[in-house]
């Protein structure tokens, strides 16, 4: 019987140290040609709000080992604002504060439906477990000091990720609430027993750093190219959104590698004063643009080199990718049906007698 897994349970049977093996070894998968995804569509339509936009987002991926599919879809309300001189976007399902994402997973040596899944801790499991395997096979290997830009959720799983394969010595983080990145430095310092310094500026936060993960909700760079000086020689960056590094940066380092070469597709619906309401600054259409740069998959496999000198400085562009839901939740459903834990749904609910 297929499993219904809420986030409660999720983050019971979920470690950062696991799901970063579990994305190691899809992306080995993939390199091999054992798995697969399709990019992440979003199909985009005005609201009756001024400034409003609907979005659904879908991503699909699929893994051989084991024979899991994962397909992750969302359905969010957008808004745009400007917030200290920087424009932010939010996102949310009925009311600001409530969601709604979720994953059905398949066992595709029978095409069963095994699992439904709230995606909320999933989702910044899935993508910080896939910034700490950049970390693992890019950043230098006695890099120890991390530099964040942001507090959020997925600030605290990209610095959990990069702690389980760098053993990290000192964190420092910089977000513009005060209140957010004290609180942020007490709970990783805690968790982590790691020394986490909270900045008043991103100067400070990414001064003499080896690694640097921009975790923001930015929809404008935040990181410059000019910001690059400030960190020690060999420096790895890797970022959570695609706006969040400026055209520069990528002309700046030594070499850049991502998840996947193929960019989102973005489907519009309304008149063109429909779209007009949406942004659409260049920094924030780079998430649609295909790229040529080398897959962090080929440098797992071995097909392509990664770092070659401690004195490179490497950019990790995460991108988004579907095989990220099929690999941390397979583990997931796993962990949670070897505990006894989620809730049983009948599988009939999902069958029928009439060929489609």
């Amino acid at each position: 019987m297929p499993l219904l897994i809420n986030n409660d349970v999720t983050a019971r049977v979920l470690d950062t140290g696991a799901a970063v093996s579990a994305m190691e070894s899809v992306l080995r998968q993939y390199a091999q040609g054992y798995a697969t995804f399709q990019p992440r569509t979003d199909l985009w339509s005005p609201t009756a709000k001024d400034g409003d936009y609907y979005r659904w987002g879908s991503l699909l991926g699929a893994m051989a080992d084991p024979p899991t599919l994962a397909l992750r879809f969302k359905s969010d309300i957008l808004r745009w604002t400007d917030y200290r001189g920087v424009q932010t976007e939010e996102w949310f399902c009925m009311e600001p504060g409530r969601y709604c994402g979720f994953v059905i997973l398949i066992d595709t040596t029978t095409g069963e439906i095994i699992g439904l899944l709230n995606d909320g801790i999933l989702q910044h499991v899935r993508v910080g477990a896939t910034a700490g395997v950049g970390a693992k096979y890019l950043a230098r290997p006695d890099a120890s000091v991390l530099g964040v830009l942001g507090s959020g959720g997925m600030a605290r799983t990209y610095t959990e990720a990069i702690n389980s394969v760098r053993k990290l010595q000192e964190v420092k983080v910089y977000s513009p609430t005060p209140a957010n990145r004290e609180r942020f430095a007490e709970e990783m310092s805690t968790k982590l027993g790691v020394r986490v310094v909270p900045c008043d500026s991103a100067q400070a936060a990414l001064t003499d750093v080896d690694m640097v993960a921009t975790c923001t909700d930015s929809r404008v760079p935040v990181y410059k190219s000019e910001m690059l000086k400030w960190h020690r020689p060999g420096a790895f960056l890797v970022r959570c959104r695609p706006d969040e590094m400026d055209d520069a940066t990528f002309q700046a380092v030594d070499k850049i590698f991502v998840n996947a070469t193929e960019g989102y597709t973005d489907l519009i619906i309304g008149s063109e004063q429909d779209r007009a309401r949406r942004p659409t600054n260049r920094e924030y259409r780079r998430r649609y643009n295909k790229t040529s740069y080398p897959k962090l998959a080929s440098v797992i496999s071995g097909e392509v080199p990664g770092r070659e000198a401690d004195s490179e400085t490497i950019f990790y562009h995460n991108t988004s990718a579907g095989l990220q839901f099929a690999a941390v939740g397979r583990l997931v459903y796993d962990r949670a049906k070897a505990a006894g834990l989620g809730i049983n749904i009948p599988i009939e609910w999902f069958l029928q007698d009439i060929r489609n």
